[in-house]
C-alpha cells in the first residue's frame, strides 16, 4: 500500500485507489461505462440502482442537486449500515474527513460536496458479482440515503 509499484502482467487485475478524480492515464479508451447520479429531495439518490459489469472501468459524476452536504460511498456487500454508523463515530474529524470512515468496507468514494456542486470519480468495478451498497455517510443522512451497485459477470 502506498509502495508505488506497479504489477503490469495482463493477469493482475486493474487496481486504483478508493477516490481517483482523474481518470487513469492507462484508460486509453476511457471508461466501459459513464454514470451520473445526483440527489433529489427526501434525502434520496435520483438513482437507486446501477448495473456494472464485473471489472469494468467505470467514470461516476455524482451531483449534489440538494440544498445540503451529500457525499457517495460504496460498501463492501452487507456492510452500509456499519460504515454509516462507523462515519457518525468520526465525531468532530468527520466534515474533516467528508464523514469516510477509514476502513477497508468502504470501496469507492467521493468527498462531502457543498450543494450544487459535482464530482466525478473513476474506479474498476469489484470482480466479484454482487450487490454492492452505495450510501451518503454524512450523519442522519445513510438511514436513508441509499442505493444498490449490482455488479454481474460479463
Amino acid at each position: 500500500k502506498g509502495s508505488g509499484d506497479k504489477n503490469t502482467t495482463a493477469a493482475a487485475p486493474l487496481k486504483l485507489g478508493k477516490h481517483v478524480t482523474k481518470q487513469p492515464a492507462g484508460w486509453t479508451t476511457g471508461a466501459d461505462v459513464s454514470l451520473v447520479v445526483g440527489t433529489k429531495p427526501g434525502l434520496k439518490f435520483d438513482i437507486e440502482n446501477i448495473t456494472v459489469n464485473r471489472g469494468a472501468k467505470v467514470k461516476l459524476t455524482f451531483r449534489n442537486n440538494d440544498d445540503m452536504l451529500h457525499n457517495m460511498l460504496f460498501t463492501k456487500p452487507g456492510l452500509a449500515n456499519k460504515v454509516g454508523e462507523a462515519a457518525l463515530k468520526l465525531g468532530l474529524n468527520g466534515e474533516r474527513m467528508h464523514y469516510v470512515p477509514p476502513t477497508s468496507d468502504v470501496l469507492f468514494y467521493t468527498i462531502l460536496l457543498q450543494p450544487k456542486a459535482k464530482q466525478t470519480i473513476y474506479f474498476v468495478a469489484p470482480d466479484k458479482a454482487g450487490l454492492y451498497p452505495y450510501i451518503c455517510s454524512y450523519p442522519g443522512h445513510y438511514q436513508l440515503m441509499r442505493g444498490i451497485m449490482k455488479v454481474v459477470d460479463k
